[in-house]
C-alpha cells in the first residue's frame, strides 16, 4: 500500500494557460477537487499559488480539526457525567424501594404478633 498525502496540488497546462487545484485523496482511487484557480501565464505562478493555498488549506484544516475535538472532549464529559447521575439516581431509587419492602415487612410482623396474641 502506498503512502499518500491526503491533501496534495495538482497543475495543468489548458492551451496557453496554467490551472492548479487543491485535491482531495477520497480513496485509494478517488480524488476530489478542494479549490482550484484557473488562469496562471506560468507554471511557476500556478505551482507557487497551490502550494500557498495548499499551506493555508492545510492550517485551517488543523484548526477545525481542533474545535471539533475539543467540543467531542466536553460532550464525553457531560456524557459521562450524565451517566453517572442516573447511576446514582438508580442506586437512590433502589435504596428507597429496599426500605419501603422492609417497612412493609416489618408491618406484616406486627400484625401477625397482634393476631397471635
Amino acid at each position: 500500500m502506498s503512502q499518500q498525502n491526503k491533501f496534495d496540488f495538482r497543475v495543468t497546462q489548458i492551451d496557453e494557460q496554467w490551472d492548479a487545484e487543491i485535491t482531495r485523496r477520497v480513496s485509494a482511487r478517488r480524488t476530489s477537487v478542494s479549490k482550484r484557480k484557473k488562469g496562471f501565464a506560468t507554471e511557476a505562478l500556478a505551482t507557487e499559488w497551490a502550494k500557498e493555498a495548499l499551506a493555508g488549506f492545510l492550517e485551517n484544516q488543523q484548526q477545525s480539526n481542533k474545535r471539533k475535538s475539543e467540543r467531542r472532549a466536553t460532550r464525553n464529559e457531560l456524557a459521562a457525567q450524565a451517566v453517572v447521575a442516573k447511576e446514582a439516581a438508580a442506586a437512590l431509587y433502589a435504596e428507597k424501594q429496599q426500605a419501603y419492602f422492609e417497612a412493609l415487612d416489618e408491618e406484616e410482623l406486627e400484625e401477625d404478633e397482634f393476631y397471635e396474641e
